[in-house]
C-alpha cells in the first residue's frame, strides 16, 4: 500500500495506492473517488462485535459503519478526503495510539478501534473529549481542521482540548482549567488537557468549537 498526500495543510487529500488484494477502511463518506476495480464492502465499525461498534459510534463519534475498499484482481486507487478543511497526516501505528473521534479518516483493517472516555468534566469544555483507542500494526490516517503539527512530550505539556488531534499511549493525561476561573469564563480559554510522561502529540491549529462560536455570533437574533 502506497500512501501519497496532496494540498496538505489547508485541503489535503490522500491518494491510496492498493496493490492486488489489499484493503484500507476508511470513515463513511470520506471517499473521493476509486478506481472501478476497486470494491467497497459496508461493515461495523469495530472488529469486536456489535457492542462494541455501537459504543464507537454513540461515544466515539465516529460512523457506526465504515467503508473497506479492497483492489480486486488488480491494483487501484482510492482518494479520501476529511469533512473539514484541513490537514491528513500518516502515522504507522505498532502498539497503541488515541485519536479525537473527529479525526479518525481511515487506516489498515488489521487495526482496532475501540472507545476511551476521559472523563465527565469535559462536558464543561463545549467539546467532544472522546478518545478513539487504536490498537494493532499498519498505517493510519488521521485528519485534523487546520494543520497538523506534531510535538514531543518529554516531562509535562499543557494542551487545549480543542486543538487535540492524536497521542501516543505512553503519555498519561488529566482535564484541568486554565487558570482560575474567571479565565475559564471570561477570558477565552476553556479546559487542558496536562500530557505526562514521553511520547507524542499531535495537534490541529484550528479549534472547530471557536469556529462554531464565531459563527453563532454573526447569526441574527430568532424572531420572537
Amino acid at each position: 500500500m502506497n500512501i501519497d498526500i496532496k494540498y496538505n495543510p489547508s485541503y489535503a487529500l490522500a491518494i491510496v495506492s492498493l496493490n492486488a488484494g489489499e484493503q484500507i477502511k476508511a470513515e463513511g463518506g470520506a471517499m473521493v473517488s476509486k478506481s472501478t476495480h476497486v470494491s467497497i464492502e459496508t461493515k461495523k465499525a469495530s472488529r469486536g462485535g456489535l457492542l462494541k461498534s455501537l459504543k464507537s459510534a454513540i461515544l466515539g463519534g465516529t460512523s457506526f459503519w465504515m467503508n473497506t475498499f479492497t483492489a480486486q484482481g488488480s491494483a487501484g486507487e482510492v482518494t479520501l478526503a476529511p469533512t473539514l478543511p484541513g490537514d491528513i497526516k500518516r502515522i504507522d501505528v505498532s502498539g497503541t495510539i488515541f485519536v479525537q473521534s473527529s479525526s479518525f479518516l481511515a487506516g489498515a483493517p488489521a487495526l482496532d478501534i475501540d472507545t476511551q472516555f476521559q472523563g465527565l468534566k469535559g462536558f464543561f469544555s463545549g467539546e467532544s473529549l472522546f478518545f478513539l483507542k487504536i490498537s494493532g500494526a499498519g498505517p493510519l490516517l488521521i485528519a485534523s481542521y487546520g494543520g497538523i503539527e506534531e510535538l514531543n512530550v518529554s516531562g509535562s505539556l499543557l494542551v487545549d482540548t480543542g486543538h487535540i488531534v492524536a497521542f501516543q499511549d505512553s503519555l498519561t493525561y488529566k482535564v484541568e482549567k486554565l487558570g482560575g476561573w474567571k479565565s475559564f469564563f471570561l477570558g477565552g480559554e476553556g479546559l487542558v488537557c496536562r500530557f505526562t510522561g514521553s511520547g507524542k502529540v499531535w495537534v490541529q491549529s484550528r479549534n472547530v468549537s471557536s469556529l462554531t462560536a464565531w459563527l453563532r455570533d454573526k447569526l441574527p437574533p430568532k424572531k420572537q
